[in-house]
């Protein structure tokens, strides 16, 4: 299911690498598909919630690639994960709805779409990755779309101003916690959800971090 919700906004994009946008016909079955592909994955986000265990405590839905000697790629959800994996799927197809009669009037609308549907698969992989770095990875790689996303769509003379605001406060202020997360590396060894949850780390050393 996870995999799922994240392959098919990146599937969805694809269809709308090669389209021409030459023709207003064109540019309104671009806009379908960027909505219907969000659409799909608020479904299949709907059958995640209807199938998660509320009972239990632990990950459920947990996808684990080992393939790769220096890193594990562990995803899951919870019961708080869950919930903001739902607004994502359900705010992406509102965002593209609501901006559907007026990208027209600025740059190329494919451009546009493709940037929503590529957000909406990164802040996904936010909220399911079992790992601190994975997390901060993924939540800041967030940044250089939206800043795309708000210099060339958006509108007023300080938008330029705008995204460097957004990029830099953002960024700076999530240095810290790329330092707390490395803390934790090297004195666990690992960054894992799980590793980290049965490890009994005092309280001053959390209260630091």
């Amino acid at each position: 299911m996870i995999t799922a919700l994240l392959l098919v906004p990146i599937i969805g994009s694809l269809f709308l690498v090669p389209m021409n946008e030459s023709t207003t016909e064109n540019k309104t079955k671009m806009k379908n598909i960027a909505i219907t592909t969000s659409l799909i994955n608020l479904f299949l986000s709907i059958i995640l919630w209807l199938n998660f265990d509320s009972s239990s405590t632990q990950y459920q839905f947990v996808y684990e690639f080992h393939q790769l000697n220096f890193f594990d790629f562990n995803l899951g959800v919870d019961g708080i994960s869950l919930y903001f994996v739902l607004l994502t799927t359900f705010i992406t197809p509102i965002a593209l709805i609501s901006n559907y009669t007026n990208i027209d009037n600025n740059a190329p609308t494919k451009y546009f779409l493709i940037s929503f549907l590529l957000l909406e698969t990164l802040q996904i992989l936010t909220f399911v990755a079992l790992d601190l770095l994975l997390f901060y990875i993924f939540f800041e790689s967030v940044l250089p779309i939206l800043f795309v996303i708000i210099i060339v769509y958006g509108s007023g003379t300080n938008k330029v101003r705008s995204a460097l605001l957004l990029f830099l406060y953002t960024l700076l202020g999530s240095l810290p916690m790329l330092l707390s997360i490395l803390s934790i590396q090297s004195i666990v060894g690992s960054t894992d959800f799980l590793y980290l949850s049965l490890l009994d780390i005092s309280l001053d050393s959390q209260k630091i971090l």
